[in-house]
């Protein structure tokens, strides 16, 4: 009967996430500092009393929320994560997965044809909660990474797919000789020019709009940081990506590639198994790697794998290559 309810549980388990993200996106904990009376949060959020009331119930027997005399109030161990303004707060992330509801919902579309069914266009709030919600996840675990990365003597790096430039931030803070360059997408440079000016930062990075297809990466690059991007790529573009980067790094540079990892029989972590299908779902032939097949990526294009990295939580795996002085003579880009 274990197997039963585990096989029932799973099935429903949408309920309780369903639960929870709508409790974000209508900002519900917000107001729940103190303890609260479901008919005047009721007239602050413009939604109806007695599903408020039900939906209030169904957080506190999930454990988000007190109940007492009929008020309800945040647990405080869950507060600082589900209030949109605290600064440890998930609730872009959170509100990103609200937003890809919809599009998990016809993952069996995208079983049958082999692409994404992620069609309609984000507007400019799901693009900033897309990637707000990346700094969301990654200021939790930013030093594990950053620790590892040789940086400290570095005069220039190159921030590929930075996003809300997490990882720069830091490394600039705690190298002031340090510029940077960040080559992403228009809607991401804009949540990360307003982390960067909010710090005192942004007049120390440059800022290169597009994808890496078609843009030039400039050169003489001490470091290359490429995190958490190329899942979101097919292998062609990958190696572009690659190639590329070599060319940009100056003779002894260093790129680090950082990424969620398989085991050889693509089985495990779970978590970044069933990635693999939110790739399937939002990108055009985007999906995880082995640690095998991120090594053999980095050395195709040049590099001398120097280290390889795992870290537990979340399970990512950083590789660190070298632009070796005797393999340093400009690679041909795939493709062109």
């Amino acid at each position: 009967m274990k197997e039963l309810k585990n096989i029932l549980s799973l099935g429903r388990v949408f309920w309780d996430s369903q639960v929870l993200l709508t409790s974000v996106k209508l900002k519900i904990f917000d107001y729940l500092g103190d303890f609260n009376d479901p008919k005047a949060l009721s007239k602050k959020l413009k939604v109806n009393e007695r599903a408020l009331k039900m939906l209030l119930d169904a957080l506190s027997s999930l454990g988000f929320l007190e109940k007492k005399d009929n008020l309800y109030k945040n647990r405080d161990k869950y507060a600082g994560y589900l209030v949109s303004d605290s600064e440890e707060s998930i609730t872009s992330i959170l509100i990103h997965y609200y937003n890809m509801w919809n599009d998990w919902g016809n993952l069996i579309e995208s079983i049958k044809t082999g692409k994404p069914n992620d069609r309609k266009k984000k507007d400019q709030e799901e693009s900033y909660h897309f990637i707000n919600g990346m700094d969301n996840l990654t200021k939790f675990y930013k030093n594990n990474l950053i620790s590892n990365i040789d940086f400290m003597n570095s005069k220039r790096i190159l921030d590929i797919g930075s996003g809300p430039a997490t990882y720069l931030r830091e490394m600039l803070k705690k190298n002031e000789k340090l510029k940077g360059v960040i080559l992403d997408l228009p809607q991401a440079i804009l949540v990360a020019k307003q982390k960067l000016k909010k710090e005192g930062l942004i007049n120390r990075v440059r800022f290169i709009e597009g994808g890496v297809e078609e843009k030039d990466f400039g050169s003489d690059y001490d470091i290359i940081l490429i995190s958490q991007v190329l899942h979101a790529l097919n292998r062609s573009v990958c190696k572009i990506a690659l190639e590329k980067s070599f060319n940009a790094l100056k003779k002894g540079g260093k790129i680090y590639i950082h990424e969620f990892y398989l085991n050889e029989r693509r089985t495990a972590p779970k978590d970044n198994v069933i990635f693999c299908l939110n790739m399937l779902i939002h990108s055009d032939g985007g999906d995880n790697f082995t640690i095998s097949e991120l090594k053999d990526l980095v050395t195709s294009a040049g590099f001398f794998i120097t280290n390889v990295i795992r870290f537990k939580k979340p399970p990512t795996v950083l590789v660190e290559g070298v632009k070796n002085n005797y393999y340093s003579n400009p690679k041909p880009i795939s493709g062109k």
